[in-house]
């Protein structure tokens, strides 16, 4: 049935999943009730009768569209026919696939639902590849309609109206080249060969900074890019395709980011459009800054005990919109090991879900901005001078980062940290405008932070095993508003997709033409901050009695 040879069509059936640890799983067996699973942890969907290719759940509604039309099941029931030789699955996967390739619905590119999406068809066309090449010659799909679909697949992913420069592009690069063995013109196969190999050099040149860090805004899709590369450089070489030697070095590269990236307990920081994962290799605590990304973290290692190394991250500026939150100058911090300040996830990637509105707001991050407004990120080009870490010095005392965010209408707002790696930090923020606004600091914490308020503008901040650290803020005419860890407007973050957990937050305000914030925070055990006066672009103050005065960037 097909033009490869018996030894390259193992060779592909094998990058495209087939083990023979292949196991039989539950969600088989709820497929056959008309019980589905899409993906992973998704909820099961029931259908009376054939399955509503126009489906709408309840929550995350364009995601589960997406996976539903994936036919993630066509593999998962062709799966469960090879660890189990029970018909009755391959029976199923084989009626799926007929309701889908009947429904007209289905059958047009600008269709309303997802069944042409750049994710579902690459995903989609690789599932029924594995349908086609592991089961008998009975059930497989009519070799001519076989044909057919696969070569409408290879146009689709193929146009250029129907593909993007981001993750999704990688995915489509990486299912055409795919799919283009196994249709019998060898001239179209050539063709979409040729077409994906360039797209995806381009792309990953476009994607990746000159530090090799994705510029996506999340470590997830840092992770899932080098997944998606690495795993086309394996398919060229296996096919024997040529493939540029500067962007396999990009990606090889861009491995050892990751090291540096995950905070102390290993697991990557919930930056941008990120879930919890836990990494299964050693960090390396050198600091990592990269001004293209947006992104500085600075690690602090305890050489004793690993795990109570402290880690500090600072996020500003963009240069593409994917995954991108409103965090722009905002901090997450791990002191000796614990959570003290974090970011707020993933959750969902349906923008009309008021909770995901909030969790990539400002006010979901340890940043300052202005009340109850967003800025706009549709210009990632135009912006880049207006919204960016200016600078990150370092010294044997202490290391300085600063910021702007000039992207709120009338405000221009400088961010500078001055970050001691054994003790704590203190934040300056200023900004100006031609009128009065109304401004929040806010300081996104840990839930197992216990919060105490001990004086006017000034928290005691203790940590599950006792740590105490003082959060304050030192000028005059400022208000402070908690939010409890039971606030249901909120104080939430998700580590997992469509869960919600509960934090809490403070946050500090002004209402001014202009004005400076200077909150400092602390571990108080063993040292004494106070603050002298902020003037004239110079901050004063002291530290366990030495007298310090830094510049600050300019305004």
């Amino acid at each position: 049935m097909f033009s490869v040879s018996e030894k390259k069509l193992k060779k592909l059936n094998q990058y495209n999943g087939y083990t023979n640890k292949i196991k039989h799983t539950k969600n088989s067996e709820m497929a056959l009730k008309n019980k589905f699973v899409f993906f992973g942890k998704f909820d099961p969907v029931k259908f009376e009768g054939k399955i509503n290719w126009n489906y709408k759940h309840h929550h995350a509604r364009a995601t589960y569209q997406v996976y539903l039309h994936c036919l993630h099941m066509v593999r998962y029931l062709t799966n469960s026919y090879l660890d189990t030789k029970e018909l009755e699955y391959l029976k199923k996967a084989k009626e799926v696939i007929k309701e889908w390739l009947d429904a007209k619905e289905n059958h047009h590119f600008d269709t309303k639902n997802s069944a042409w999406k750049d994710h579902s068809a690459a995903s989609r066309m690789k599932n029924l590849v594995y349908y086609q090449v592991n089961v008998p010659a009975e059930y497989k799909i009519a070799e001519e309609r076989f044909e057919k679909i696969l070569l409408k697949h290879c146009e689709f992913l193929a146009m250029k109206e129907h593909y993007s420069e981001n993750n999704h592009g990688m995915m489509s690069d990486e299912a055409l080249l795919y799919i283009s063995n196994f249709t019998n013109e060898e001239s179209s196969a050539k063709m979409y060969q040729e077409k994906a190999t360039l797209r995806m050099e381009r792309i990953i040149y476009k994607l990746f900074s000159s530090n090799n860090y994705n510029l996506e805004n999340s470590p997830e899709y840092h992770r899932l890019t080098q997944n998606l590369s690495t795993r086309f450089i394996k398919l060229v070489d296996l096919m024997e395709v040529e493939f540029d030697e500067k962007c396999r070095k990009i990606i090889e590269n861009s491995f050892l980011n990751n090291k540096k990236i995950i905070k102390p307990d290993l697991t990557y920081p919930l930056i941008g459009d990120t879930g919890l994962y836990t990494a299964n290799f050693e960090k390396d605590y050198t600091n990592f800054i990269d001004y293209q990304a947006g992104l500085a973290i600075i690690n602090t290692e305890n050489k004793t005990v690993p795990s109570e190394s402290s880690w500090f991250s600072f996020k500003s500026g963009y240069q593409l919109t994917s995954h991108k939150h409103h965090d722009d100058l905002s901090i997450n911090y791990v002191f000796e090991g614990e959570d003290i300040l974090i970011d707020s996830g993933k959750y969902t990637y349906d923008r009309r879900n008021p909770k995901r509105t909030f969790i990539s707001s400002p006010q979901g991050h340890s940043t300052i901005y202005k009340m109850n407004s967003k800025y706009d990120l549709s210009n990632p080009i135009q912006n880049i001078e207006k919204m960016k870490i200016n600078f990150v010095y370092e010294n044997v005392d202490y290391i300085h980062l600063a910021g702007i965010n000039h992207l709120f209408d009338d405000i221009k707002i400088y961010r500078d940290i001055i970050y001691y790696e054994e003790s704590g930090l203190l934040i300056i923020d200023r900004y100006t405008s031609s009128g009065r606004q109304f401004m929040g600091q806010n300081f996104n914490l840990h839930p197992n932070v216990k919060v105490e308020e001990i004086g006017e503008n000034s928290f005691l901040l203790t940590t599950g095993t006792g740590k105490r650290l003082q959060l304050t803020e030192h000028t005059d005419r400022t208000l402070n508003k908690y939010f409890s860890l039971n606030d249901e407007n909120r104080g939430f973050y998700s580590e997992k997709f469509n869960e919600l957990l509960n934090c809490h937050q403070l946050e500090f305000r002004k209402n001014n033409i202009s004005s400076t914030f200077v909150t400092s925070l602390f571990e108080i055990d063993e040292t004494k901050f106070e603050y002298v006066k902020e003037e004239k672009g110079t901050i004063i103050f002291k530290l366990n009695g030495n007298t310090t005065r830094i510049n600050l960037q300019k305004i």
